[in-house]
């Protein structure tokens, strides 16, 4: 199926008529739901065309569908906003979001690079080399650290055993966690554990 395109409607010539061109309503619509910047559709810069479209579909909707103006107007900003701004070569804000969510939520099961690239619709080498940019190490390496820490939290507050709480971090079984996370801390688990849960009992 076609998008509906949606064509800047700006009468005033000059330098900003030579940044026109027209939109995908779904693109748009299916970013800004996301919290993106509209503007990065596929790598491309945010530009004055994007800002204006997303500031007159929202100003043309806010008598009939006041939530509708206020995303479209919402987007228009986070494209405006410093604090939106990605590191030079990493992923944009909103696929940071994304791909942080996504491991989080699915700690427990296999992740891959794959599936995590598509999530923010990069080919895989594309993905592998932003992701280290934005959040400072590889994917494999990061997927494992954020295991261990949601393991040491288990650890810490419940009474599961080690292979138990090994498959629900999304390890293969108790050897592979106990590997990753003596790689990882320097000490094996269930030493770790004996170290930060035993409480000395109290002078007499």
């Amino acid at each position: 199926m076609i998008a509906e395109s949606l064509p800047l409607r700006t009468s005033t010539p000059g330098a900003f008529e030579a940044t026109q061109r027209p939109f995908s309503r779904s693109v748009i619509d299916e970013r800004w739901l996301d919290g993106a910047r509209p503007g990065a559709v596929q790598g491309q810069a945010p530009d004055l065309a994007t800002i204006d479209l997303l500031v007159r579909e929202g100003l043309e909707r806010l008598e009939d569908d006041m939530s509708a103006a206020r995303r479209y107007l919402a987007a228009a900003r986070r494209l405006l906003s410093p604090d939106d701004a990605c590191r030079p070569g990493g992923l944009l804000p909103w696929q940071v979001r994304r791909v942080g969510r996504y491991i989080d939520e699915r700690i427990e099961r296999r992740i891959t690079l794959a599936e995590a690239a598509d999530q923010v619709r990069l080919s895989t080498s594309h993905f592998s080399r932003c992701f280290r940019i934005s959040f400072g190490s590889p994917f494999t390496k990061y997927v494992t650290r954020k295991r261990i820490e949601r393991a040491r939290w288990l650890m810490i507050t419940g009474d599961q055993s080690l292979g138990q709480i090994a498959l629900t971090c999304g390890f293969a079984d108790q050897a592979h966690f106990t590997r990753a996370f003596t790689h990882l801390t320097g000490e094996a688990p269930g030493r770790w554990r004996r170290q930060v849960t035993e409480v000395e009992p109290l002078d007499q």
